[in-house]
């Protein structure tokens, strides 16, 4: 099928969601009782019939081809599958566990579209958890999970492309659970959950370390249990491949879109020429932002509980990181999309549910605007004599004040809100 013809029918489609979304935004009362009385049939129903249904439809009748990441996905899974050793047999962006464990559906069926299952179910797994964690703080929680379904940012780069960034979440997710069924003598379990997740999903999520060990009762001894764990598993992987294991730090050097310094560009380029071959040091400029104002605010709410700061912490991790890293994708959305939805949107208010709608539909539109249009470069104002070319830049810059917008609710959430109670 053209590409042309799925984006269009992903326009469709997301018309389709939007709609849902709004009925379900219009009936918070069934909801309400639904989560009384039938929130376990209600979320097998949202996962059937945004999950499930669309998978068989695209992936076995329709027999499309899976997308994105999907078949890169596939090449290490069967790596791994082989017997192959991560980084030297095969290349991974990714932490060394994690092609060894999207190889598990492949030893089931041996083919890219059980991936793509495979990361619908996990991403199921972490919303029915998210649900089960928000649902005695909020009346509205299991409305929320069904809007997650019928996001469109989630349908598309999830259910479509097979993106894993929403592990992220997942990983973030369990550390918090844990901070709240242990409301002390807590830094054992984090340090054990934090670096296995480093050794799982990928080195982006050491992002959150600076904040965590700002918010966490005693740092050194966190630190002390993750380099039990950690310092062994990296001297492992240095005695059988050398420095190869450092494969995934070095994927950060290519510039996307959007994110502040893509939207800067046309202007910084007035004052000096950016080489795009050494933009390393571009992302090391943006690496500061993205730790600091997260330890920032944990410092600021340093009087708090950890379990009522940690999933705004982590929001605003994963936000700055798509505002300052110049390397960042719009689908890294997916990494804090759903803790968004649970954490920050109030979906009473018309404004927060405009920048939902719009967030979600700008991560679907404009990455594929800008690869269509050949992923221009904005290195000068003369290039939005182009059409084209001034209709995505407009598309990066709304995705930007979205980001923003998201950053400031966090902030105040965290800074000044003296509760964990949600909308």
């Amino acid at each position: 099928m053209p590409v042309l013809t799925v984006f269009y029918i992903k326009l469709l489609i997301n018309l389709a969601l939007t709609i849902g979304i709004i009925w379900t935004i219009s009936r918070s009362d069934l909801f309400s009782k639904w989560q009384r009385e039938n929130d376990k049939l209600i979320l097998t129903l949202g996962f059937v019939l945004f999950r499930l249904i669309p998978w068989i439809g695209i992936f076995l009748i329709v027999n499309e081809e899976p997308r994105g990441d999907i078949p890169f996905f596939f090449y290490k899974a069967e790596g791994a599958k082989a017997g192959g050793f991560v980084y030297r047999d095969f290349w991974s962006y990714h932490a060394p566990l994690y092609a060894y464990i999207i190889s598990i559906p492949v030893w089931i069926w041996h083919n890219a579209r059980a991936i793509v299952l495979f990361m619908v179910l996990m991403e199921s797994a972490i919303l029915w958890l998210t649900y089960d964690t928000y649902k005695s703080k909020s009346p509205k929680a299991l409305q929320l999970a069904a809007i997650y379904y019928m996001l469109p940012a989630a349908f598309m780069y999830i259910l479509v492309d097979g993106q894993e960034e929403v592990w992220f979440w997942g990983a973030a997710l369990l550390i918090w659970r844990y901070t709240i069924k242990n409301r002390s003598n807590y830094e054992v379990g984090i340090g054990i959950l934090y670096a296995m997740t480093l050794l799982t999903i990928k080195v982006t999520f050491i992002f959150l370390l600076p904040a965590l060990l700002v918010m966490v009762k005693k740092p050194i001894k966190m630190l002390l249990v993750m380099a039990a764990i950690g310092l062994p598993a990296v001297g492992f992987l240095y005695w059988q491949i050398g420095d190869l294991f450092l494969m995934p730090i070095r994927h950060t050097e290519q510039l996307m879109t959007p994110n502040l310094f893509s939207v800067l560009r046309p202007f910084v380029e007035i004052v000096f020429h950016v080489d795009e071959k050494k933009s390393t040091l571009i992302n090391w400029f943006g690496l500061l932002f993205t730790i600091f104002i997260p330890v920032y605010m944990a410092f600021k709410a340093r009087h708090r509980h950890i379990s009522e700061v940690l999933p705004g912490i982590f929001i605003a991790v994963f936000v700055c990181m798509m505002l300052f890293q110049a390397s960042a994708m719009g689908a890294y959305v997916i990494a804090y999309l759903m803790a968004v939805l649970f954490e920050i949107i109030d979906i009473r208010k018309t404004f927060h549910v405009v920048v939902l709608l719009a967030l979600d539909w700008l991560t679907v539109v404009q990455p594929f605007v800008w690869v269509y249009i050949k992923q221009p470069a904005y290195t000068s104002l003369g290039l939005f004599a182009n059409t084209s070319y001034l209709f995505e830049y407009v598309l990066q810059i709304l995705n930007v004040l979205c980001f923003l917008w998201i950053l400031r609710e966090t902030y105040r959430k965290v800074v000044h809100s003296q509760t964990l109670a949600t909308a």
